[in-house]
């Protein structure tokens, strides 16, 4: 069977999403309705940007809506970057609609103050991270116990600037630690305009990172995130 009826088949297996990349891969198997399009609110002003994402985390009781910290500051638009105690101070609104489905969405009142939460810099990405708490039951992605090794694949689950369904870009771990986790992507052409705030995932479907962004290196593009167990530390240390 030639590659491009393989792919083809691909496509129908994944319905809405696309995979890019090994065609003898299993590809997780992932709820509907997970991943979102988020606008934050105030009671004057709002913004949407990103992608988020819902998500549970062992031993933290009840759901989380995620994404990342970054979002609140110059790469959304606003005149400078908040703080962690800003965040749910300023922005205690989100509502969230389904890329997959947008009559789905969900709202939350219950933003989350994440000790330590910051943009991206030169320590790493693992305090990359801005939660809201969802009381609601809804169908969520769980949080991985284990980051994947470096050559293991990993998949980003996200939504590509210009299309309308999301993708599943396959990747190569290239960096596993407790700070920094990083993707090598199969297909060099891919656009990860928005993409900051989505899930990366394993091969069963567990969330091993928090896409925050990337770049081209040596005619490839690559991926970083804030890795699953930076993310539960985080979140198991709210009160």
């Amino acid at each position: 069977m030639n590659r491009t009826i393989l792919s083809g088949l691909l496509i129908l297996l994944t319905l809405r999403s696309v995979a890019l990349g090994a065609p003898n891969e299993t590809l997780p198997k992932v709820p509907a309705d997970v991943v979102l399009k988020p606008t934050f609110m105030t009671g004057y002003d709002s913004f949407s940007g990103g992608t988020a994402f819902l998500c549970t985390v062992p031993g933290v009781e009840g759901a989380f809506l995620l994404t990342a910290q970054h979002l609140f500051g110059p790469a959304c638009g606003l005149k400078r970057q908040l703080t962690w105690q800003e965040v749910p101070k300023t922005f205690i609104v989100v509502t969230a609609l389904s890329i997959s489905e947008p009559k789905h969405f969900i709202t939350s009142t219950q933003p989350l103050a994440i000790p330590g939460g910051h943009a991206l810099d030169n320590s790493g990405y693992d305090h990359d991270l801005a939660a809201y708490r969802v009381d609601e039951k809804v169908t969520a992605l769980r949080m991985a116990a284990e980051r994947p090794k470096v050559g293991e694949p990993v998949y980003l689950y996200a939504r590509q600037r210009g299309k309308s369904t999301l993708d599943m870009l396959r990747a190569v771990v290239r960096k596993s630690s407790d700070s920094e986790f990083e993707y090598t992507f199969d297909d060099k052409d891919i656009n990860l305009a928005g993409t900051s705030g989505a899930p990366v995932l394993n091969r069963v479907g567990e969330v091993v990172a928090l896409n925050i962004g990337g770049g081209d290196e040596a005619g490839k593009r690559w991926g970083m995130g804030n890795p699953c167990n930076a993310i539960s530390s985080l979140l198991k240390g709210v009160r």
